[in-house]
C-alpha cells in the first residue's frame, strides 16, 4: 500500500527542524518583537480556559490579517462534532478579544477564523485569519493545493517500510465512531508522502507531507502502511517511548521503566505556500516532550 519511490527532494537531517525561528511577515521579511504595534510573541490562557493547565502559546508568524500559532497537543483548535463541546483555542481567543485583552487585540484580528491546524491530539502550526479581510484568500489558496504541510513524527521500526513512498488511499469520516476510515466509495482524495529518517533502536523519526491534510489523514495513512506512531490509541496501539528504549541494551540498571511522553508524537512542523501571490513559510519548534524523546533516543544508540 505504500508505493516505494525515490524522493526528488534533498535529504533533510534530523536536526533540520530548528528549535527557534524568527517571526516572519511573508517570505524573508522579519518582525522585531520589540515593536509595540506588532502582534505579541505569545498569548496566554489561564488554567480552566483550555483545560486544567494554563497555556502560553507562541505566535510563530504574522501578516496583515493573519497569525500562525504553535498549538500544543491536548488543545482543540476549533469546534468539531467529535470533541463533544470541549473548549477550543479559537473560541477562547474570541472571548478574550471581546473582553479587550490587550495582547489579543494586538493580534490584529477583528473576527478570527481558523484556516487550518492540528487535531486536538497533535501539536504544531495553526493559522488563524481575520474573517473580513483575509480569510477568503487563505481558504482559496488552501483549497487550490497551494500549500505544503510537513509533519514530523516518531514511529516503531517493526513491520514498517524502510523506504520513502506515497499513500493515496481515499479518506472518509465516520461521525458515529468519531474516526476517519479508508473508503474507495465514500472517501475523499488524500495523498501523503512518507520519508523515513534516523532509526533509533525500536523507533524511527519520520517526516510526511501533503498539500491538503484531511482530519487524521496522516495517522490513518500511516496505519495503513504499517507505520505505528508513538502514542497512537485511535488507529492502533503502538505504545509509548519509554526509558528502556533509550538504553543501548534495552534495559535499566536501576529504577522503574516509565514513558517519556504523555500523548501522540505527531506534529505539523512546517508549512509553506502562496496566498494572494505572496509566498510564506512558517516553522514550529519541537514541543518539549517531542524534543526530549529525540534527545534521549539519540543518546541511547
Amino acid at each position: 500500500r505504500l508505493a516505494s519511490r525515490r524522493s526528488s527532494l534533498p535529504p533533510r537531517s534530523n536536526a533540520g527542524w530548528p528549535r527557534h525561528q524568527p517571526r516572519r511577515l511573508g517570505a524573508g521579511v522579519f518582525l522585531s518583537p520589540e515593536m509595540s504595534d506588532q502582534p505579541p510573541t505569545t498569548i496566554g490562557f489561564a488554567a480552566g480556559l483550555l483545560g486544567e493547565e494554563a497555556y502560553r502559546i507562541t505566535v510563530l508568524a504574522s501578516g496583515p490579517g493573519w497569525v500562525a500559532l504553535d498549538k500544543p497537543s491536548g488543545v482543540a483548535l476549533e469546534e468539531h462534532p467529535w470533541q463533544k463541546g470541549a473548549p477550543t483555542l479559537l473560541g477562547q481567543l474570541r472571548v478574550q478579544l471581546e473582553a479587550g485583552k490587550p495582547e489579543m487585540v494586538r493580534l490584529g484580528l477583528a473576527e478570527p477564523a481558523a484556516i487550518f491546524g492540528p487535531e486536538p491530539e497533535s501539536a504544531g502550526i495553526a493559522i488563524i485569519a481575520d474573517r473580513a479581510t483575509s480569510m477568503a484568500d487563505w481558504r482559496e489558496a488552501l483549497g487550490s493545493g497551494a500549500f505544503r504541510f510537513d509533519f514530523e513524527f516518531i514511529a516503531r521500526t517493526e513491520d514498517a517500510p524502510e523506504d520513502a513512498g506515497i499513500c493515496d488511499l481515499p479518506v472518509g469520516m465516520d461521525d458515529s465512531q468519531e474516526r476517519a476510515f479508508v473508503s474507495h466509495r465514500n472517501g475523499k482524495h488524500a495523498q501523503t508522502r512518507f520519508e523515513p529518517g534516523r532509526a533509533c533502536g525500536r523507533w524511527r523519526i519520520w517526516t510526511a507531507h501533503t498539500p491538503f491534510p484531511r482530519r487524521d489523514q496522516v495517522r490513518i495513512h500511516a496505519t495503513e502502511c504499517g507505520i505505528r506512531i508513538a502514542g497512537e490509541l485511535k488507529y492502533g496501539r503502538s505504545g509509548r517511548v519509554t526509558l528502556t528504549d533509550t538504553t543501548p541494551k534495552g534495559r535499566l540498571n536501576k529504577g522503574e521503566d516509565k514513558p517519556l511522553h504523555r500523548g501522540l508524537l505527531l506534529r505539523i512542523a512546517r508549512v509553506t505556500g502562496k496566498v494572494s501571490g505572496k509566498e510564506f513559510e512558517v516553522i514550529a519548534p519541537r514541543p518539549d516532550d517531542f524534543a526530549t524523546v529525540v534527545k534521549r533516543l539519540s543518546k541511547g544508540i
